[in-house]
């Protein structure tokens, strides 16, 4: 009988951690006599572009129509975060490090631990595994993909599993000093140089549904908050349009500086919701936040509670 293809694939506006997680999971389940295919919604930024090339790994195909097939979910269980047409494909599992969304009428395979990327989750399947060994190149993917989403270590999302299984990675992919490494990777996405508008805001962006409302949420990882500043009327006013094209109650693209472990919040559509989330007035759209890094743990829960009022 012939296996029927599972298409794994991780969330819209892709980042490193959301491609080199489904990359490496689908060799993983080929490895288990599965017949999968790694995919991806849009295309990939260039940090992701830097690593799939440093290791030698060819970029996931495009798939933009699930209908009818079998999906694997990596890296998120937000329905707007997945392909439009995800409610007529077979979701077989999820696997995940972000707060719990999902709602589906079947039960699946499920798998999400509170730590620093999917490509933690995913090494750890492979490190436990006697029968499966990690090539070099995907122990590199998996290493970039922890590297990415802890933005070295910085993150408050970090936690001491994702460090110690990086540093397993690294040793089999040949990495000497991951700190270099790590700052290189996140070097290639901090330029903002050539870049649109429009691109930079869905580098790396993801939507959020709140019972009735729905917001946007971007962020862009800078060494040289000078180059963001520069284009700052540029991106509100495509903010601006994204928002109203998009019919979203907030469009945010969060600027972190790496360097000073900070944010700069630039918004459009209804911004009380992040004064009531932060307690600080938002003035020419934009809010500063010291000692932020993280979408995941430090802009969204507190957003949540504050759309929750």
């Amino acid at each position: 009988m012939k296996k029927e293809k599972i298409y794994i694939i991780g969330h819209k506006y892709p980042d490193t951690d959301s491609i080199c997680s489904a990359i490496a999971y689908s060799e993983y389940l080929n490895k288990k006599n599965k017949m999968t295919v790694a995919s991806r919604l849009d295309e990939i930024n260039e940090e992701t572009k830097f690593v799939l090339s440093y290791f030698k790994v060819k970029q996931p195909k495009s798939l933009n129509k699930v209908k009818g097939k079998k999906i694997i979910l990596l890296d998120h269980n937000e329905k707007a975060q997945s392909p439009d047409d995800i409610a007529r494909a077979q979701i077989l599992e999820i696997i995940d490090h972000h707060k719990i969304s999902f709602d589906g009428p079947n039960p699946i395979y499920f798998l999400t631990e509170p730590l620093g990327s999917t490509s933690t989750l995913i090494a750890k399947k492979y490190l436990g595994d006697k029968k499966v060994k990690i090539k070099k190149e995907i122990a590199g993917i998996l290493l970039s993909g922890i590297l990415s989403d802890t933005v070295v270590f910085r993150s408050p999302t970090t936690t001491k599993e994702d460090i110690e299984i990086a540093k397993k990675l690294a040793k089999i992919a040949k990495i000497k000093d991951i700190e270099s490494f790590g700052i290189e990777i996140k070097k290639k996405k901090a330029s903002l140089k050539g870049m649109s508008p429009e691109k930079i805001i869905y580098s790396d962006f993801k939507v959020f549904d709140y019972k009735d409302k729905k917001i946007g949420i971007g962020q862009v990882e800078v060494c040289e908050p000078k180059e963001a500043q520069e284009k700052k009327e540029e991106i509100l006013q495509k903010l601006k349009e994204i928002n109203q094209k998009e019919n979203y109650n907030l469009t945010i693209l969060m600027v972190t500086d790496i360097i000073k472990k900070s944010s700069q919040l630039w918004a459009w559509g209804e911004t009380n919701y992040l004064e009531s989330a932060f307690g600080k007035k938002v003035e020419n759209h934009s809010l500063y936040l010291k000692n932020v890094l993280s979408r995941k743990k430090e802009i969204v829960p507190p957003l949540t509670k504050a759309l929750q009022k």
